[in-house]
């Protein structure tokens, strides 16, 4: 057994865990507090094997880096993930989208944090 990462890490991991076609299992991002575990989104993984019956949590997040950004106020980054029964190492995912600003903010990333959309003056699409 794996001691448990240090926090926040040890409050986030994937969950409901669902294969489509042979090669992508999408899991659910999850943050554990006080009040229950809260989803934070979907995560998709490419080419990760999937054994049906595993249970609800089958991977934990041990640690996630920020990786370099297309755009300054979108978040991406590369989490390393663990099998939570057997403690082997499951590889990494690539956190994105919505799901890397809801993370990011557990985080705690000043940068998103203090980051409001705003709408673009020069766009010519009505909104």
């Amino acid at each position: 057994m794996r001691p448990a990462p240090a926090a926040p890490y040890t409050y986030l991991r994937l969950n409901s865990c669902e294969a489509y076609g042979s090669n992508i299992v999408e899991c659910q991002l999850e943050y554990g507090s006080e009040y229950g575990w809260q989803r934070l989104g979907p995560v998709q993984q490419n080419s990760r094997p999937y054994v049906a019956g595993r249970g609800d949590y089958p991977y934990q997040v041990s640690s996630c880096l920020p990786m370099q950004r297309v755009q300054n106020q979108l978040p991406i980054y590369l989490c390393e993930i663990y099998d939570v029964r057997s403690g082997v190492n499951a590889g990494s995912v690539f956190i994105k989208g919505g799901t890397a600003v809801r993370l990011s903010k557990v985080l705690g990333d000043h940068e998103q944090l203090r980051y409001r959309w705003k709408r673009d003056v020069w766009s010519r699409v009505a909104g």
